[in-house]
């Protein structure tokens, strides 16, 4: 055989080898590319998961106290750049203990998510509707005059004005209602919770409630 044609053979089989080689590695390199990103898109979604478990109620999905602290100390903020207001509600539902002792825990679990999508629904997007634990709600919006307070005051009372279809059992359960504004009430998360809290208390305190009180 021509030493040029057995030359042209032998790099035309190196070449192809190269090229073979050269292919299996870029093969590796996407099957890695491809690993690494699912294992990325993989730590990513536990981090939201974990984050989601830390920050948001894990019956509800409500904002729980730690990122409703958050959310009060960004409206501090804000109110202090912009020389605003907000206000701050304290809820807490009357005779729900009832509910748990009459019907079971479970129908106070799927009445505590009806309550808190009414609440979600009937108020803006950019208030901040938290659940703090057992049967009590936050709400955090921010306000100009009195009658941006008292409209917030009624789309709460609202979200209470009809009964709860739960399992079919109709609840007619109502909230005691404290609030707070800042910066007349306080000017910390505590006193502003604080003053909320006590309003509610007081308003509680003066109701009488039994049994029947939530049957529709």
């Amino acid at each position: 055989m021509d030493n040029n044609l057995i030359g042209y053979v032998s790099s035309l089989v190196l070449v192809t080898v190269g090229l073979g080689l050269a292919c299996a590695r870029l093969a590796r390199i996407a099957r890695e590319r491809d690993d690494l990103a699912a294992r990325l898109e993989k730590s990513a979604a536990a981090n939201e998961e974990l984050k989601k478990l830390a920050l948001y109620d894990w019956l509800t999905g409500l904002p729980n106290r730690l990122l409703l602290e958050d959310r009060i100390n960004q409206a501090i903020a804000k109110a202090q750049r912009e020389q605003g207001r907000f206000v701050v509600l304290f809820l807490d539902l009357d005779c729900f203990k009832m509910v748990n002792d009459k019907f079971g825990h479970a129908t106070g679990d799927l009445l505590l998510n009806q309550i808190a999508l009414r609440l979600s629904e009937n108020l803006r997007h950019h208030d901040t509707v938290a659940r703090m634990g057992g049967d009590e709600f936050v709400v955090v919006a921010e306000v100009s005059t009195s009658q941006d307070i008292s409209a917030i005051c009624d789309k709460v009372a609202q979200s209470f004005s009809n009964p709860f279809l739960i399992a079919e059992k109709t609840l007619a359960i109502h909230a005691s209602i404290g609030r707070a504004q800042y910066p007349e009430d306080g000017q910390s998360i505590e006193d502003l919770l604080s003053k909320a809290d006590d309003g509610m208390y007081n308003l509680k305190n003066g109701k009488r409630l039994d049994a029947n009180y939530i049957m529709g």
